[in-house]
C-alpha cells in the first residue's frame, strides 16, 4: 500500500511539472527587459496603482506604494537616464508580479503578516535567479517537497521575496518524522546563493566577454558575507581573515593579479550564518538534503522555522519521501554490466600543494582530505591520479591514500603516468623525420649525418624511457593490487605526436599489460595501435560512441568541453554530463576542470578567449560549492537512476511474469524514446522514479 501511496504521488508531481505555466508579465508590452520607453513606465503605474488599490495584503500594500513612489519620481523627472529608466521598470514589474501571485488562489492566504513572502523554485532551473526577478517556474506556498532515494544526496530550494528591510533572518530546522523513523536535522543543510559579477557570457558559456560585466548567481555560502559585491563598481570582494583583523580583498581586478588561496586565510562559516533582506530584492536560499542508507521508505515531515530581527516570521514545511530503494553505482546504457566512470580533471595534487605551500604537509592533507570528500560527495570517484615520478613516490602514495581515505576508486586508476618521454626526445624525433625526408631528396652525406644522429638520440630517448614504465607500472600495480592502470597520452595530439607515441602506446598494453587513455578527435580512429580510452571533445552521439565500440571489447569513450566548466547554469551541467552522455552510448564524463589553479581561481577575467573554469572556488582548506556542482551531482545521480530502471526491468524480464514483463518494457521503451535533449530532466527523474516503482510493486 505505501508504494501504492508513493506511486500516486508522484504522479501527481509529474502533472504538476507539466502543468507548470511559467508566470507571465503583467502586460504583454513589457516584452523586453533591456530596454524601456516613458510610455511603458507610464502604464506601468497606472497598472500598479490599480492594483493598490484593490489589494488588502497588510504588508504587500506599503511595498506596493514604496515601488509606485520611487517609480512616480523617475517618472516625473525631465531626465531620465537609460540605467535609472530600466531600474524603474524592472521594479514595477517585480512589483506587479509579487502583487499577482500572492493574491491568487490559496496564495492568497500565505505570508500575509510577515515582511516578506515566499516561493518554492525548482533548485536545478535553467532559470537565472536574480535579486529583481521572482520565480517563473514557482510558486508562493509554505511547503518545500524532496524525493529521495536511499543513500543519496536531494537538493530544494526557495526564494525570499522582501517586502521590507531586515537585517537579520535566521532558520531553524527540525528533525523530520516518519512513521517509524526520524530524519535528523543534521541530515540538512542551508546555503544562501550568492550572486555576484562575472562576465559577460556568464550562465551559459565559458568564452569570455571583456566588454560588460554581469550579475549571475553561484556560489553556496553558508556566510553570506564571506563575498561582498560592488554594484556600482560591478565587482566582487572577498572577506580575508587575517589575525590582524578581517578585511575586503578586491578579487575582480582587471588584468588578473595574484590571490593565493593556500596562503590566504579564507574560509566559509560551518553553518548557515543570519541573513539580511532588502526590500524588494529576492534571495534564494538552498537545501541539500541526505537520506542515509537504510532509512526506511515512507514519508517525513519537519518544519524550517524562521525568525526576522528576532521575531517569528513564519514556518515552511519540509516534506522528504524516502523511496523504498537506493541507487546503484552507474552503468552504461548499452550495457548494464559495464561501469560508467565518472571522472574530472582537476589540480588538486600533493605534489603541487607541496611545493606551493613550502612543504605544509598539516595544511595540504586537510585541503586535499576536504576536496576529494567533496569530489565523492558529488558522484566524482574516479578522478586522475597523480602523475608517478620514483623520484618522489612519497607524493604519489601519500595521495592515493587520502583519495582512498575520501571514498574515491582506486581500481581502476587512470592518469598514473604519461605514455611519453620529455618533449626533446620527440623533437629528436621530428628532427630526424625531417633530415629523413631530405636525406631521401638529396642523400648526401651530410644529410646523413644529421639523420643518423637524430634517429640515435630519438631511439635512446624511447629505450631510457621503457624501463621507466617498467618500474612505474611494476610499482603502481603492486600498490593497489590490479593492473587496470591506465597511461595518459599526450593531450589532444596532432598526428605526429600520434605516431611518435604509437611504439610505447604498444610497449605498455603489450608488454606491460597496462592500458592507454588520451583525449582527442576523428584521427585516432585511423590510428594503427588505438588507446582502450578515448576523451572525444565536442558533442556527443551516438554515432561516435558506436565507432569507438566497434573496434573492440576494450574501446570506452567519454566527452569533454561540451561545454568545459566555468557556465554557472546547473540545468546545463546536468544534462552536458548525464542523460545526454548517457542515452549517446558513451562510458563516462571526463570535463575539464575542478577548479583552475590560475593565478586568482576567484577572478573570471583569465585572458582574451576564456573565462575561469570552475565547478567549485578553493578556500584556503576547503571548497565553496556552486549551482553548477550540484547540477553535475545531478546528472550522474540521473545515470544512477536510469541505471536502477534499467536493473529492475531486466529482473522483471527474467521472472517471466506477463505483468512484470509489460511493465518493464513499457519502462525501456519510455527510456529509449524520451527526449533528454528537450524534456525538463526533473520531469525524467519523476518518470524514471515511477517506472521503477511500478515495477518493484508488481515484484510483491
Amino acid at each position: 500500500m505505501r508504494k501504492r501511496l508513493i506511486i500516486a504521488a508522484i504522479t501527481v508531481c509529474m502533472l504538476l511539472l507539466l502543468n507548470t505555466t511559467p508566470g507571465m508579465a503583467p502586460s504583454a508590452i513589457y516584452a523586453s527587459d533591456e530596454t524601456w520607453t516613458e510610455n511603458e513606465l507610464n502604464e506601468q503605474l497606472i497598472e500598479l496603482n490599480a492594483v493598490i488599490a484593490s489589494t488588502s495584503r497588510p504588508q504587500l500594500v506599503p511595498f506596493l506604494e514604496t515601488v509606485r513612489d520611487e517609480a512616480t519620481a523617475v517618472v516625473g523627472s525631465s531626465d531620465i537616464s537609460f540605467k535609472e529608466g530600466l531600474k524603474t521598470k524592472k521594479a514595477m514589474k517585480y512589483a506587479l508580479k509579487l502583487a499577482k501571485d500572492a493574491t491568487t488562489g490559496s496564495a492568497s492566504e500565505l505570508w500575509t503578516d510577515t515582511p516578506f513572502i515566499v516561493y518554492e523554485a525548482a533548485a536545478l532551473s535553467p532559470e537565472k535567479r536574480l535579486p529583481n526577478t521572482l520565480p517563473t517556474d514557482g510558486a508562493i506556498t509554505d511547503q518545500l517537497n524532496v524525493i529521495s532515494a536511499q543513500d543519496e544526496y536531494e537538493a530544494a530550494s526557495f526564494v525570499l521575496a522582501p517586502l521590507s528591510d531586515v537585517d537579520s533572518v535566521t532558520f531553524a530546522i527540525s528533525d523530520l518524522q516518519g512513521t517509524d523513523s526520524v530524519i535528523p536535522a543534521s541530515a540538512i543543510d542551508m546555503h544562501v546563493i550568492k550572486t555576484w559579477y562575472q562576465g559577460g557570457t556568464a550562465w551559459q558559456s565559458y568564452f569570455f566577454d571583456g566588454s560588460k560585466n554581469v550579475l549571475v548567481p553561484e556560489l553556496l555560502l553558508h556566510d553570506e558575507n564571506l563575498v561582498r559585491v560592488d554594484h556600482e563598481l560591478e565587482k566582487n570582494y572577498i572577506r580575508v581573515d587575517y589575525p590582524e583583523g578581517s578585511q575586503y580583498v578586491d578579487v575582480f581586478t582587471k588584468p588578473n593579479k595574484k590571490f593565493d588561496h593556500l596562503a590566504e586565510p579564507v574560509e566559509d562559516s560551518p553553518v548557515l550564518l543570519p541573513i539580511e533582506l532588502k526590500q524588494g530584492e529576492s534571495k534564494q536560499m538552498w537545501i541539500t538534503t541526505k537520506v542515509d542508507a537504510g532509512t526506511p521508505e515512507g514519508f517525513y515531515t519537519g518544519t524550517i522555522d524562521i525568525t526576522a530581527d528576532g521575531v517569528p516570521a513564519g514556518q515552511i514545511t519540509l516534506k522528504i519521501r524516502v523511496l523504498p530503494f537506493d541507487l546503484p553505482d552507474p552503468k552504461t546504457y548499452y550495457d548494464v554490466d559495464k561501469d560508467f566512470y565518472v571522472m574530472l580533471y582537476h589540480e588538486s595534487r600533493v605534489r603541487e600543494y607541496m611545493k606551493e605551500t613550502g612543504g605544509n604537509a598539516a595544511l595540504v592533507d586537510e585541503k586535499l582530505a576536504n576536496e576529494y570528500r567533496n569530489m565523492a560527495e558529488h558522484n566524482a570517484v574516479n578522478i586522475p591520479a597523480p602523475i608517478y615520478n620514483a623520484s618522489d613516490s612519497q607524493y604519489f602514495f601519500r595521495q592515493l591514500e587520502l583519495m582512498e581515505g575520501a571514498g574515491l576508486e582506486l581500481n581502476p586508476l587512470f592518469g598514473a603516468k604519461q605514455t611519453f618521454p620529455e618533449y626533446t626526445i620527440f623533437t629528436h624525433y621530428s628532427n630526424y623525420l625531417n633530415w629523413k625526408a631530405k636525406y631521401e631528396a638529396d642523400p648526401t652525406p651530410e644529410n646523413q649525418a644529421k639523420m643518423d644522429q637524430y634517429y640515435t638520440l630519438w631511439r635512446q630517448g624511447i629505450e631510457d624511457f621503457k624501463p621507466v614504465l617498467d618500474e612505474a607500472f611494476a610499482t603502481i600495480s603492486n600498490y593497489v593490487g590490479h593492473t587496470n592502470i591506465y597511461f595518459d597520452g599526450w593531450d589532444e595530439a596532432g598526428w605526429s605526436m600520434l605516431q611518435f607515441q604509437q611504439e610505447l602506446w604498444r610497449y605498455i598494453q603489450d608488454e606491460l599489460g597496462g592500458k592507454v587513455f588520451a583525449s582527442g578527435h576523428g584521427s585516432h580512429l585511423e590510428l594503427e595501435t588505438k588507446e582502450q580510452f578515448l576523451n572525444w571533445a565536442g558533442e556527443m552521439t551516438r554515432e561516435q560512441a558506436a565507432n569507438w565500440h566497434a573496434l573492440g571489447e576494450d574501446k570506452l569513450i567519454t566527452s569533454y568541453a561540451y561545454p568545459h566548466t566555468g557556465p554557472e547554469n546547473p540545468d546545463l551541467m546536468r544534462q552536458r554530463h548525464g542523460m545526454w552522455l548517457y542515452k549517446a552510448n558513451y562510458d563516462a564524463t571526463y570535463n575539464y576542470i575542478y577548479y583552475e589553479n590560475f593565478l586568482n581561481t576567484w577572478n573570471d577575467d583569465v585572458d582574451a578567449t576564456y573565462r575561469q573554469l570552475a565547478l567549485v572556488y578553493p578556500t584556503q582548506t576547503d571548497i565553496i560549492d556552486t549551482l553548477a556542482w550540484e547540477g553535475f551531482r545531478e546528472g550522474i545521480d540521473d545515470i544512477r537512476y536510469a541505471t536502477k530502471l534499467q536493473q529492475v526491468a531486466q529482473d522483471a524480464i527474467a521472472s517471466g511474469q506477463a505483468d512484470r514483463v509489460a511493465a518493464a518494457n513499457k519502462a525501456l521503451n519510455w527510456l529509449e524514446v524520451s527526449d533528454e535533449r528537450s524534456m525538463s530532466a526533473d520531469l525524467i527523474r519523476l518518470e524514471m522514479i515511477y517506472h521503477i516503482l511500478r515495477m518493484l510493486e508488481l515484484a510483491e
